[in-house]
Formats: C-alpha cells, structure tokens, sequence
C-alpha cells in the first residue's frame, strides 16, 4: 500500500489574489466603451463562475445590460486585456507556496479546475512556478462551467485520479456546489472573493490552517 490523494484547487481567490489585475483589466475594457470605473472592492463582488458572467455583471453595474452576443465579446475583450497585464503582479496567498510542496512530499497531487481564461490560468501557474507540481488545469472554455461537475471530473481524470482521497477546494458557494454536485469532499477558503451559503462543507480561514489540516490528515491509504 502506498498513501494517494488527489486535490483539485480553484485558482482566484483560492491559491492567488488575483483581484489586482481582474480590477485594471476590466477598468479598461469600461473606460474604451465609454462606462465609469469601478472600484476594487465592488469588482470583487461581481467575480465568479468566469469572464461573460464578470462582464454581464460589470455591465450592468454602470448601465444598461450588455445582450445578445454582446457579452461573449465583451468576456473575448477582457481575456486579451487581461494577458496584457504586467507579470509578477498576482500573488499567492500566505502559505501557499510552501503549502503546495509539503502536500506534494506527503503524497497529494494536485490540479486546478477554474472558470477563468484558461491560457491565463496555465500562464499564472506556469508564472508563478508551480507547472512542475500542478500539470493539469482544466479552465471553463475547454469545457461546461462550475457548478457543472463535469469540468471537475475531467481534472481528476486527466490527473488519473483512482483510489484515494479527492478533494475540491474552493472561495465560493460555486465552488462547494461542484463538489457536491462531482460527489466529492469540498472544502472552503475565507480568504477569497466569494461567500460561503447554507453549507455544512469544512472551512479555513486561511491556507496555512487548509494545508497543515491536509498534511496532517493525509491521503487515504491506497490499497
């Protein structure tokens, strides 16, 4: 026997504050259609579930709603301003860089499963050096999005997750709601940009207390 588990994390919010650069990408895609600015903490209200439903929602905060095709350009938009942004400005929360490599010593592996662009996601994780731990990262233009389940499943099929211990940690009531709906252990992150509902999922306030809890309760045994 020999001790395996598999964790599927979400990215903003959950393993890196991204709010820095969703804030001046989305500042740029208003100001070149004319809209007012918002401020960072009303942006972090309108993140979750991916970039058309961010800009459905930014749309409707500075005016009339954006229809039609409308927001599937506007989501195209926001992706290529994001890209534009500087490297080096998002960062890992507190413990999480160290935190990946204790779980990868103690028998994890690991994945991400984000709504986000996905070239942006895999250039983030490849960024902040973190592609030789966490190889997969299934995004939500390469499949459904969360609550769905089914992007949740792909990432611990790609990871070829078998026996074992499967987790989904995530910074929002979305992201509980896949795990459950994916029929897996989900947890939730305080730190991030979404609230957690009626649930009865385990919580952290932060991803030291997530990551030592992890380590020390360690990957089923795999027989």
């Amino acid at each position: 026997m020999r001790l395996s588990g598999w964790a599927v994390f979400d990215l903003d919010g959950t393993l890196v504050d991204t709010l820095g650069e969703i804030h001046l990408a989305l500042n740029r895609v208003l100001s070149r259609h004319g809209r007012n600015s918002l401020e960072r903490e009303v942006v972090r209200e309108l993140v979750g579930n991916g970039p058309k439903t961010l800009m459905e929602r930014a749309w409707s905060r500075t005016g009339s709603d954006a229809r039609g095709s409308e927001p599937a350009l506007l989501a195209d938009e926001y992706s290529r301003e994001y890209e534009r942004n500087p490297v080096g400005m998002s960062r890992p929360y507190p413990g999480v860089h160290e935190g990946i490599q204790r779980l990868i010593q103690s028998g994890w592996r690991l994945a991400v499963c984000t709504n986000k662009h996905g070239n942006a996601a895999r250039a983030l994780v490849r960024d902040l050096g973190w592609d030789s731990w966490i190889r997969v990262v299934v995004s939500g233009e390469e499949s459904f999005r969360k609550p769905d389940p089914r992007p949740l499943r792909f990432a611990f099929q790609k990871m070829g997750a078998c026996f074992g211990r499967h987790l989904f940690i995530g910074d929002s009531d979305i992201d509980l709601k896949t795990a459950q709906n994916a029929g897996v252990e989900g947890i939730f992150l305080e730190h991030g940009y979404g609230v957690k509902e009626r649930s009865q999922a385990r919580s952290f306030s932060n991803a030291v207390d997530l990551f030592s809890w992890m380590a020390q309760s360690g990957p089923c045994l795999r027989l």
